[in-house]
């Protein structure tokens, strides 16, 4: 509808007032959504984003604590391992717990190879 044509009658002339109304009302109304909604989905993203990496920062420290005691107790281990595998200690268990000693020489008999 032009607005350089005349106006037949009141009745068409209101009509198209009211339609420009509703337009305009509807303009007025979806502006301010178009431009809300794409601020607010780049915000939610952004926060989902955000969450993400904080869960995976608090996995990756308690990995850590988790390597962190393993450590610890292979530590323990291997200084247990080395504790037994010393000449002196694995002398001093075979005397006292297992109740042996060095033979004597009437305890010894010598092997001869040559023959």
């Amino acid at each position: 509808m032009d607005k350089k044509k005349r106006v037949k009658n009141i009745n068409e002339y209101k009509k198209r007032k009211k339609n420009r109304y509703r337009k305009r009302k509807i303009k007025r109304v979806v502006k301010p959504i178009l431009f809300v909604f794409p601020m607010v989905s780049i915000i939610i993203i952004n926060l989902c984003g955000n969450v993400i990496v904080s869960n995976y920062k608090y996995e990756i420290n308690t990995l850590k604590k988790q390597l962190r005691k393993e450590e610890i107790a292979l530590d323990g281990l291997k200084m247990e391992q080395l504790k037994n595998s010393s000449i002196t200690n694995i002398e001093e268990n075979a005397k006292e717990k297992l109740n042996m000693d060095y033979p004597n020489e009437s305890q010894m008999r010598y092997v001869d190879l040559n023959s």
